[in-house]
């Protein structure tokens, strides 16, 4: 008999809350993928939304859920006590100025919480002139893994990341 592995039941935990306020009308799922990389055996689901009142998908949340090869076979031999996977959750908006990543850490880390890794990454098309806005990509890190007994809280998160596509909507092209 098949027993779904810590990945399955959390993707599915994902999954579920996600698409629930996509058909309550608060969010748009804009992409998905459901990917198993053969060459290094891992699994990595990311699912990706916007809130429906962004009619034109300028501020997308994704949130990543991965498990590499030794964590499956952990899980999978019995090995581990806790099997557990890693959790990313990630933004991406428009900014035309530099010195408004150090607002948007601000503004994350009330939301999330000070204990948060919050990298952001920015990139432009390379033009002989300044960019007119940059491609603000923001990585949520926690730094550990997330376990099946945590399903609970993978829900509780699912507000968090409303209202922080809510709060990053202030920062549009700022």
């Amino acid at each position: 008999m098949f027993d779904p592995t810590v990945f399955d039941n959390l993707k599915t935990v994902l999954e579920g809350a996600v698409y629930d306020l996509d058909l309550a009308g608060e969010i748009v799922v804009t992409d998905r993928r459901d990917m198993v990389d053969l060459a290094r055996f891992s699994r990595t689901y990311t699912i990706t939304f916007c809130l429906s009142s962004d009619k034109e998908r300028t501020i997308s949340c994704s949130v990543q859920l991965a498990m590499d090869l030794e964590q499956i076979a952990q899980e999978l031999l019995q090995r581990a006590a806790r099997p557990g996977c890693e959790l990313a959750v990630m933004f991406s908006l428009p900014i035309r100025r530099y010195a408004t990543c150090s607002l948007i850490e601000s503004e994350l880390h009330r939301i999330w919480g000070e204990k948060r890794i919050i990298r952001q990454t920015l990139r432009h098309d390379f033009h002989h002139e300044q960019p007119a806005y940059y491609t603000n990509e923001i990585t949520i890190e926690f730094g550990r893994p997330i376990y099946e007994d945590n399903i609970d809280d993978l829900q509780a998160m699912v507000p968090y990341m409303l209202d922080s596509l809510e709060q990053l909507q202030r920062f549009y092209q700022m």
